[in-house]
């Protein structure tokens, strides 16, 4: 039997029989070892090399594509080939939708639940430009200041000439801030030899009012050279720039508790969401695509059903956007965030809405919780983050008993943990609505209705 060492790094053809859940084609090769080969289709014939072997198995890229899928398309973007950004925009948009639909399907049969309704996925009429919210990692090159995303599993930067998913204005201030700093003499950081300035930047687009912002987070101990002239230099081609800041900082996370310097305007933006308005700070977490946040809320609120009567928990509340929207039709509810911050912003877009039936506490949510127990909830929202609800929560909800949840996720294989989880405790999963929020990504968002039996 030919050893797959002997095949590296020689080429081989092979055929696409399926999908991994990352979109990697899985091809089988005569002795049976399986390569997973990047950017290869369902039913597709390439000559690939293979790049890197395991014990069983190994990953491959395509050399010379032989026979190509019926729902291969031409990338919108030049840079699709080496950027992390996106992963299918080689795929037709409606394969997509099926693709993230049977990614959805197969994690939830994996766990032993087979018989969950999953619902076709609502996508977009247009799946491009829908970012309202990018991560900017800066690199110093040979002729200026590089911005753009990492290469998909490294941390080689792909300089962005065009992008497909971010809105124009942002893309058009991402070009203008490079276009400054290499006029002003400002370099990226560079991690060898510990100099530069620019480590990267978190920049948003107001979907209600079109302003937008910009958070740099530079080299500890640093400022921006000639701050003054770089913000005006910046304003004075893209007036709409509302709120320009900084953070010298090691951790360039959203849980960051590092000072944020101001340099121009106030420390947010004002967005919308069901005609609520919300303040958005620097680093609050508001969903990145704005048009689908509202389909996806809608359907939470009518899985939830709420008459007016109803007493809520929003676990995972964040800056209280499910809390609020909810609150317009519940009796009362109680929000739960870890992030003091959020909790701040939370509760000042509570007073900018004038809602004053919702409640946000500081905390754990298993913890928290707890202390509720007497309040007899009728439904919880929960909306974890990628690594989904830790157990103790999940107990303390089936415990309990609150009659129905309101499942939102972001990631199969932890809300496919969780359900199980809550399916033993005692809830019926009634259905499952899958939304595109990241088009041409292979995440996929869902919304998942329970009831207590």
């Amino acid at each position: 039997m030919e050893r797959v060492e002997e095949l590296k790094p020689a080429t081989v053809v092979v055929e696409s029989i399926d999908l991994t859940h990352d979109a990697l084609g899985v091809c089988k090769l005569e002795n049976g070892f399986m390569i997973f080969v990047e950017g290869m289709l369902k039913g597709e014939r390439a000559e690939i090399v293979i790049t890197e072997t395991k014990k069983n198995y190994g990953f491959g890229k395509i050399v010379n594509l032989l026979e190509k899928s019926p729902y291969r398309v031409a990338a919108k973007c030049k840079h699709f080939d080496t950027c992390g950004g996106c992963s299918l925009m080689h795929m037709d948009y409606d394969l997509q939708l099926s693709f993230k639909k049977y990614r959805v399907e197969t994690t939830l049969k994996r766990i032993g639940l087979n018989n969950v309704l999953v619902n076709d996925m609502i996508g977009m009429a247009n799946p491009y430009n829908y970012r309202n919210k990018v991560e900017i990692k800066f690199n110093q090159g040979e002729k200026g200041i590089e911005a753009g995303f990492f290469q998909a599993k490294s941390h080689t930067l792909v300089n962005l000439d065009e992008c497909h998913i971010m809105p124009k204005r942002v893309y058009d201030l991402l070009v203008l801030i490079k276009n400054v700093s290499n006029e002003l003499g400002i370099k990226a950081y560079d991690e060898e030899s510990k100099t530069g300035v620019f480590k990267s930047a978190v920049m948003r687009e107001s979907n209600k009012t079109k302003k937008l912002s910009v958070l740099f987070n530079l080299s500890v101990g640093q400022t921006i050279p000639q701050s003054d002239v770089f913000v005006k230099k910046i304003l004075a081609k893209i007036p709409e720039v509302a709120s320009i800041a900084y953070s010298s900082t090691n951790d360039e996370s959203s849980y960051s508790m590092d000072e944020i310097v101001q340099l121009h305007g106030e420390d947010g933006l004002i967005d919308s969401i069901d005609g609520m308005d919300f303040w958005i700070g620097h680093r609050s977490f508001f969903q990145t695509n704005p048009i689908q946040t509202e389909r996806l809320y809608k359907k939470a609120l009518d899985y939830a059903n709420l008459t007016g009567k109803e007493k809520v928990i929003d676990a995972y509340c964040g800056i209280g956007t499910i809390s609020l929207v909810a609150a317009k039709k519940a009796f009362k509810v109680f929000g739960i965030e870890v992030v003091k911050p959020a909790i701040q912003d939370a509760r000042k877009n509570a007073e900018i809405n004038h809602l004053k039936n919702v409640f946000f506490e500081v905390g754990e949510a298993e913890i928290v919780i707890q202390k509720w127990k007497k309040f007899k909830f009728d439904v919880i929202f929960v909306d974890p983050p990628r690594k989904g609800c830790d157990k103790a929560m999940l107990d303390a909800v089936i415990n309990m008993k609150i009659p129905k949840i309101v499942y939102i996720s972001c990631d199969p294989g932890t809300l496919a943990r969780d359900l199980k989880i809550l399916a033993d405790g005692g809830y019926n999963i009634l259905e499952v609505t899958p939304f595109d929020m990241f088009p041409q990504s292979v995440h996929v968002e869902t919304v998942t209705l329970l009831q207590l039996k």
